[in-house]
């Protein structure tokens, strides 16, 4: 018996159970970006791609779509030249024939990274999903610590619970953004730990949003200190510092109404580039908003947005800005 491979061609995209699997995958893919996913839903995904290796082929290939989509908008910023979406149809063409050259292994593992490391946020990391409490896309969830503390978590939100040490009360924001209030100074402190460093108050309100690396803690009322390796600051109300891996930036001023705003279901922009616009509406939609010239991306936007109705920006940007929008299948739309 011959031990070399079966001949393999790249003519059976219109095979049925192709379809089928495609079909699927994607169907996985705009689950995973609902913001609805869970923990079960990620075991009932690996299941399924262990299924067989075409499963585990066309996963990886539609995550792999995903990704162009977060790449293009990187590229945009770079100023480099975006590809159309005929490019997308080519370049999505082009991993199968890799894959079926690298066999169904090949591809089990880059899905199962993609599954570890989302590309761009696209969905929920492994840590978040098994977080003591998470938000999916759009929604808001408050959680009494204690008497008379406690958190407002904002859109695609995780956190953890620690265990009570050293008179503190300690919760661990993983990602995302909430809300923290402790309205009486007699109690434990509130310690809050964010990558690498926290914020502790015995009496105040305070907003801490973590993009990536960069963490930024705003202080609403009271007083606030922040820790990040030796060094400390301590934040008044309407104070604001962030710190990433590299330490603590200096104390600046910041306007509490629009860091806050979500809270009051609201999205406020005061003289903001559109790139930092699509940025935030990005973080409570599902999808993702792909900005292809760089230039329109200093266009200065004034605009509040109810985030109930979060796709009244795409109207904005095509009517008010006169800005060209084109849709594409899972919530991508490109602008410019």
């Amino acid at each position: 018996m011959s031990s070399e491979a079966p001949a393999m061609t790249t003519s059976d995209d219109s095979d049925p159970e192709r379809e089928t699997a495609r079909d699927k995958a994607l169907g996985w893919l705009r689950r995973l970006n609902s913001g609805e996913a869970t923990g079960d839903d990620l075991a009932a995904l690996s299941a399924w791609r262990a299924e067989s290796p075409a499963h585990a082929r066309e996963f990886a290939e539609a995550a792999m779509l995903w990704t162009l989509s977060a790449e293009a908008a990187a590229a945009a910023q770079a100023g480099a030249t975006l590809p159309s979406p005929a490019g997308m149809h080519a370049a999505r063409r082009l991993p199968r024939r890799a894959f079926l050259v690298g066999g169904g292994a090949l591809a089990a593992s880059v899905a199962g990274g993609l599954l570890v490391r989302p590309p761009a946020d696209l969905w929920p990391s492994l840590a978040e999903l098994s977080a003591d409490y998470r938000t999916g896309t759009g929604q808001r969830h408050t959680i009494e610590l204690a008497r008379r503390v406690s958190v407002e978590m904002n859109t695609r939100s995780s956190l953890d619970l620690r265990a009570a040490a050293d008179g503190v009360t300690e919760v661990a924001l993983l990602n995302g953004e909430a809300a923290f209030a402790k309205a009486e100074a007699a109690g434990p402190d509130l310690v809050v730990s964010v990558g690498p460093g926290t914020a502790r108050a015995a009496k105040a309100s305070f907003n801490i949003r973590k993009d990536g690396p960069l963490v930024r803690v705003t202080c609403v009322a009271g007083e606030v200190e922040v820790r990040c390796a030796a060094a400390a600051a301590a934040l008044r109300t309407g104070q604001q510092v962030a710190y990433d891996d590299r330490g603590l930036r200096p104390v600046a001023a910041a306007d509490a109404e629009v860091v806050t705003a979500w809270q009051r279901g609201l999205l406020i922009f005061q003289r903001e580039p559109l790139s930092s616009v699509i940025d935030e509406v990005n973080r409570y939609r599902s999808g993702r908003i792909v900005l292809v010239d760089r230039q329109l991306g200093r266009r200065q936007v004034v605009a509040t947005f109810r985030l109930d109705r979060i796709n009244d920006v795409i109207d904005f940007m095509a009517k008010a800005m006169n800005l060209p929008t084109r849709s594409l299948p899972g919530g991508i739309v490109l602008v410019g």
